[in-house]
């Protein structure tokens, strides 16, 4: 059961994102310092979106990995 939860609250999201992608076809244009980039606003979000969750998982790592080196440092108390 929990399974076909999943399966469509999946199939949810991916309908929800073709359904964005095809209503935000227009073109805009991305200034970066020197380069100026024309692309689709739903390529825009999705560049986006990648690059939030990349550093959000680059900095939940970096909190899980500075917690367990604070407790390898921690002495045990099992005296």
């Amino acid at each position: 059961m929990v399974n076909l939860v999943y399966a469509v609250v999946i199939a949810l999201v991916l309908l929800l994102g073709f359904l964005f992608g095809a209503a935000n076809q227009q073109l805009v244009e991305l200034d970066l310092l020197y380069n100026q980039f024309e692309l689709r606003l739903v390529d825009v979000a999705i560049l986006f979106l990648l690059l939030g969750l990349f550093s959000g998982v680059l900095l939940s790592l970096l909190f899980r990995l500075r917690r367990r080196l604070k407790k390898r440092q921690q002495p045990s108390s099992t005296s």
